[in-house]
């Protein structure tokens, strides 16, 4: 294992020196992105009926929105073997388009000034929450196999805690205010009990993240904390990722001294997005994309998807159901 671990942090680093040698293409990118901003929005109702190529004698290019973090010739530059790799493919006109933050690419999809991008889980359920126009065709899988997580309340072995309600008058900790699985969920979770977490805890505070959640409820400073897991591998180790994996790996925590009271469903690593009125059969090719695209160029898989090795898989609208409930307004 730690020789395959090795050898997948050289072809990592040799992949990112790669990416890093596409910086002198910035200019390049940004006329394309300056281009396609003049392109015509696919996203006629008529393009749904469709069928077979119809759809290239209406669909003149496809547009991709890139997250820039501030910096957007780099994020251009660093997404350009992706953008060159579908266009290949799809034997299709594609651009790419920055967007500033998330909460911009959000809005440059949701409105249609791109038909495609890379959202994060929790981006795909607020975008879907503001108009019902999005579709997931793919998310990762991590290096170790899993597609997915769960939001955890952890608690100290012996507290006689099996279940949400039994936090009753309790004191708990979030991993902080804007965690998906340590704070979003499982208040999203309460509430569909009719639970008001202002009323139901006795004491609740937000911790600078999940490790410091639950050391601070193993100090004894609190009864539960929310965190994050796979649960999947060897529980002794902490399971095969999240905090409770690094601090049995620190020697920080033994798993015989926690329980697991409540997980939440699992909630799938972030996916590949479209609009989902663009034409089936151009849908479906890009599916197909995605699926071979680590083996196929393993530089616009790294462009593509920069947080998870494993390649890609079958994701639906339905699989982000639970984050779906906790960012639909109630």
């Amino acid at each position: 294992m730690a020789r395959r671990a090795a050898r997948d942090r050289i072809s990592k680093a040799a992949r990112i020196l790669a990416l890093a040698i596409m910086l002198p293409v910035c200019a390049a990118a940004f006329v394309r992105a300056q281009e396609a901003q003049q392109a015509p929005a696919a996203d006629s109702p008529a393009l749904k009926e469709l069928t077979g190529d119809d759809w290239r004698s209406q669909i003149r290019v496809l547009r991709i929105g890139v997250l820039s973090s501030g910096d957007a010739a780099r994020a251009l530059a660093m997404a350009e073997p992706f953008r060159a790799h579908m266009q290949e493919t799809l034997g299709l006109r594609v651009e790419l388009i920055p967007a500033r933050d998330m909460q911009a690419l959000i809005d440059a999809i949701v409105n249609a000034r791109v038909d495609y991008a890379r959202l994060s889980a929790s981006a795909f359920a607020t975008g879907w929450a503001l108009c019902r126009c999005l579709e997931p065709l793919a998310a990762p899988l991590a290096s170790d196999g899993t597609d997915s997580y769960n939001a955890i309340a952890v608690t100290r072995a012996g507290s006689g805690i099996s279940r949400l309600v039994d936090l009753k008058d309790k004191a708990v900790v979030f991993a902080g205010a804007g965690s998906v699985s340590g704070y979003m969920v499982p208040v999203a979770a309460l509430r569909e009990q009719g639970i008001n977490t202002d009323r139901f805890f006795s004491r609740q505070t937000q911790a600078t993240g999940p490790e410091a959640a639950i050391a601070a409820m193993m100090r004894g400073d609190y009864d539960a904390a929310f965190a994050w897991s796979s649960l999947a591998g060897d529980q002794a180790e902490g399971y095969s990722r999240g905090p409770l994996h690094r601090m049995v790996a620190q020697g920080r925590l033994a798993m015989d001294e926690v329980r697991i009271a409540w997980r939440s469903d699992p909630i799938p690593h972030p996916p590949q997005v479209v609009r989902a009125n663009l034409p089936e059969a151009l849908k479906s090719q890009l599916r197909a994309a995605l699926f071979d695209l680590l083996a196929a160029d393993p530089l616009a898989y790294d462009a593509a998807e920069p947080a998870f090795s494993g390649g890609f898989t079958a994701v639906t609208r339905d699989g982000y159901g639970v984050l779906l409930h906790a960012f639909t307004p109630k």
